[in-house]
């Protein structure tokens, strides 16, 4: 491909990125943080564009600043990208989100229009099809940016936009003292943030393949790559808010994400309404799910140094989402909240530092302020599950924000410096790619 195009494939590229991060929890948590910070909606669309939009595209950038994921990561440990990205790709990926995009698009793509299909149904055709998307990991990118993304966007436009200029009602009162953080909170669950961080290499690659191997034109490349996916993600995010904060007067807090969407679109344009959208979640989290398929098995192939072929550890994450997607949405969710709840503060890190890399004086940045991330934020995910654990409450308790739910953020500072001072003068970590042979094939 000749530079000349770097604008068109920029965009095609930023339109993978897209789809590969608006999936199932993009869908259904804006209109739950719209209904429950009601007339301050604003500052909740705010407060999920923070940790939903801006922090995943950032992480993108971070990683594309410094040419390669492993060297982000092998800045902490050489090895630390193959244990972050195994048990991410097993816990986060497997075990979340490519079973939640499975389940979110039987309930609300499926089972309002056809009640009588078994979830095993949907599980089976949906993943046949990540299966089919994915199979060739080389031209995945195409895939999403030129076909699947296109279509999604017509289809959540005419949805998005009836639901914004037609709305069911008005904005309520609602008791929300903390709207902003309460939604960036929330933002977390969406698992952008990882996404942004480990699916950058696909991305990248994608540029490269298209001919842009020049560090400054695929920086450049890599800015408008980000910028699509922002204004896009960005658009849809208000919108959703918007949406589920009109709602306020017919479904009380308790109501269940997916049953709060279904409900906002079917008395917003009635049954063509769900079937816009069914087609909406269908594509939604079709990409999603093959943009994180896509990223565990290469991961895996990599990993294994090709021993465990790609294309079989492909179909291996297939047959596994839709075991695990039989279970239900709001188990997922469940079973999921203190893994982010470890894993983002720790990709937040990695972004940071990741974007001011050429002022990091040494390794020891990284080192401390991922460790003492990590071992705050195990304590932040104990009490979400264990919240009654008033010895570990007390403790976490002395910690700066640590109401505020961001009690992770001052230790880390303070970890950051202390081990710069403890590296000092040490030479700093970078990857060299080995020619390796692929047996992805």
């Amino acid at each position: 491909m000749k530079k000349k195009h770097w604008g068109i494939d920029s965009v095609v590229v930023g339109l993978a990125l897209f789809s590969t991060m608006f999936g199932a929890g993009n869908l259904i948590f804006p209109p739950q943080i719209g209904l429950s910070t009601g007339t301050q909606w604003l500052l909740g669309a705010i407060g999920i564009l923070i940790t939903g939009v801006i922090l995943p595209v950032t992480a993108f950038w971070a990683v594309n600043n410094v040419g390669d994921v492993k060297t982000l990561m092998g800045h902490v440990h050489p090895r630390f990208y193959d244990w972050f990205y195994v048990i991410g790709c097993i816990l986060v990926g497997m075990g979340s989100t490519l079973p939640r995009s499975g389940a979110t698009t039987h309930e609300l793509a499926i089972q309002p229009l056809f009640p009588n299909v078994p979830i095993w149904v949907t599980m089976v055709v949906f993943f046949a099809l990540v299966l089919f998307f994915a199979f060739d990991k080389n031209s995945v990118v195409d895939k999403l940016g030129k076909y699947l993304t296109p279509l999604l966007l017509i289809v959540l436009a005419i949805v998005l936009i009836k639901g914004v200029v037609s709305p069911i009602g008005v904005p309520q009162e609602v008791d929300n003292p903390n709207p902003v953080t309460s939604a960036m909170l929330t933002g977390y669950l969406t698992g952008d943030l990882t996404v942004g961080l480990m699916c950058a290499n696909i991305f990248i690659s994608g540029l490269v393949l298209k001919g842009h191997r020049d560090e400054k034109e695929r920086k450049r490349c890599g800015i408008l790559v980000g910028l699509v996916s922002v204004a896009s993600l960005g658009t849809i995010y208000v919108m959703l808010t918007y949406i589920g904060a009109t709602g306020g007067a017919y479904y009380d807090l308790s109501t269940p994400q997916t049953t709060l969407l279904s409900g906002l679109i079917g008395q917003t344009l009635g049954v063509v309404g769900m079937g816009c959208m069914g087609l909406a979640v269908g594509l939604a989290c079709l990409t999603t799910a093959v943009g994180i398929g896509t990223t565990g098995a290469m991961v895996v192939n990599e990993v294994s140094k090709g021993r465990i072929p790609y294309r079989v550890w492909i179909v291996v994450v297939c047959v596994v989402g839709a075991v695990f997607g039989s279970f239900g949405v709001q188990s997922i969710i469940d079973y999921v909240t203190p893994i982010f709840l470890i894993m983002y503060p720790i990709c937040i890190v990695f972004t940071v530092l990741g974007l001011l890399d050429k002022w990091i004086p040494n390794d020891g940045v990284y080192k401390g302020g991922i460790i003492v991330s990590g071992v705050v934020s195990v304590g932040d995910a104990i009490l979400s599950v264990a919240p009654n654990f008033t010895a570990l409450r007390n403790v976490m308790g002395f910690i700066p924000l640590f109401e505020q739910g961001f009690s992770w953020l001052v230790p880390t500072i303070i970890g950051m410096i202390v081990g710069g001072i403890i590296c000092r003068g040490k030479p700093r970590y970078f990857y060299q790619p080995a020619e390796t042979a692929d047996s992805a094939q």
